[in-house]
This record gives structure tokens, C-alpha cells and sequence, in this order.
């Protein structure tokens, strides 16, 4: 009797030996699948083209006479891009833009709902291109502002006269959105950012 428990501890014991060999296995591939199934994203510094040349393809896919009025610069896909938007009196332009070639990817132009033609809305979001700090400033002065980290994504456009730039800037896990004058490079808000779409 006592042979017969000795035996069957033994067999439980191996059993246990072997039955935790295929988990660490299993968890092995689990990690490798993981890593092959993200395709590596762009990062900031794949971003070459600038913001002028940016809106400057703005100008030449319509006119040089058209005003900014917004403008981001995100990752769509894997990769950067940016979203230019202009207006004159008559009508609202965009373009999109890829941030590392400059190719105009999209285009389009339409016509200014009544109530904003002849000037109006022109008046209200129209953003001086020459005034502008650099983006590369502006995101030094807002990874500075939260203590480190990196860029990720940004906007800018005019809001109760106010033109400011909206980065995002990530830390880790924690992503902080600062708000900043980008005519002057004050910093006028930093909060915490729940946006979860942020690649």
C-alpha cells in the first residue's frame, strides 16, 4: 500500500512536470505572435516634410490667395499626414498631404455656406502663416511644459480669435494634451488626453 502511494505521487508530480512545459511554450508563442502581428507604426521622425511646405501644397493644387484656417498632423494608417485647410470668399479648400514625400494624396474644394461667403468666415478663422512659431519649437515648449516625452500629434486653428496649437504629447502610457499660442509660444492649457484613437 505504501508502494502503490509513493507510485502515484510520483506520477502526479511528473504530470505536473510535463503539463507546465506547454504553457510556457504556449505562452512563448503567444508573445511571438504579438510581436509579428503590429506592423511598426511611423514615428515623429519620419515626419520630412514641413508645415509651410505643407500648406504650400495647398496653394498650388488651388490658388496662392486662399487663407489657412486649420491645419493637423496625425498618424492615419501607419503613417503621418497632414490635413490642410484654407478658405477664400467664396469657398473651403483641403488638401492631405503625406508627411515624409509631400504628395498631395487628396483634394477637395467646396462652395461656403451663405452665411460665411463675402469675407465672413475668412475674417473669423483665417491664421497668419508668417506669424507662426515652428513646429519644432512648439513641441519642445509643450514636451518641456509636461516634463518629457514625445510629439505625437497635432492641430492647429483659430478659436475666439485665439490661434493655438493643440499637441499631443506621450509619455509611456500617459498622453497629455497642451495647448499652445502658436504666435507667441505661451502655453495655455495642459490636461490629460482620453482620446484612445491616438496610434
Amino acid at each position: 500500500m505504501k508502494r502503490l502511494g509513493i507510485l502515484f505521487v510520483s506520477v502526479l508530480v511528473l504530470a505536473g512536470c510535463q503539463a507546465s512545459k506547454p504553457k510556457q511554450q504556449v505562452h512563448q508563442s503567444n508573445q511571438t505572435e504579438q510581436q509579428t502581428s503590429h506592423p511598426t507604426a511611423a514615428s515623429p521622425k519620419t515626419i520630412k516634410v514641413s508645415v509651410k511646405t505643407a500648406i504650400s501644397r495647398l496653394h498650388q493644387q488651388f490658388n496662392d490667395q486662399i487663407s489657412l484656417s486649420e491645419l493637423s498632423l496625425e498618424r492615419e494608417n501607419g503613417q503621418y499626414r497632414y490635413e490642410v485647410a484654407g478658405l477664400d470668399n467664396t469657398y473651403d479648400y483641403e488638401v492631405v498631404v503625406d508627411a515624409r514625400s509631400g504628395k498631395v494624396l487628396h483634394h477637395e474644394k467646396a462652395r461656403l455656406d451663405h452665411d460665411e461667403t463675402a469675407g465672413v468666415a475668412r475674417k473669423h478663422k483665417a491664421i497668419e502663416v508668417r506669424r507662426l512659431k515652428d513646429l519644432k519649437q512648439i513641441s519642445a515648449i509643450a514636451t518641456q511644459k509636461v516634463g518629457g516625452g514625445s510629439a505625437v500629434k497635432w492641430s492647429l486653428e483659430r478659436e475666439h480669435d485665439q490661434v493655438q496649437w493643440e499637441v499631443k504629447v506621450r509619455d509611456g502610457q500617459q498622453t497629455q494634451e497642451v495647448a499652445v499660442n502658436a504666435y507667441t509660444g505661451k502655453v495655455m492649457t495642459v490636461q490629460p488626453d482620453d482620446d484612445e484613437d491616438d496610434d
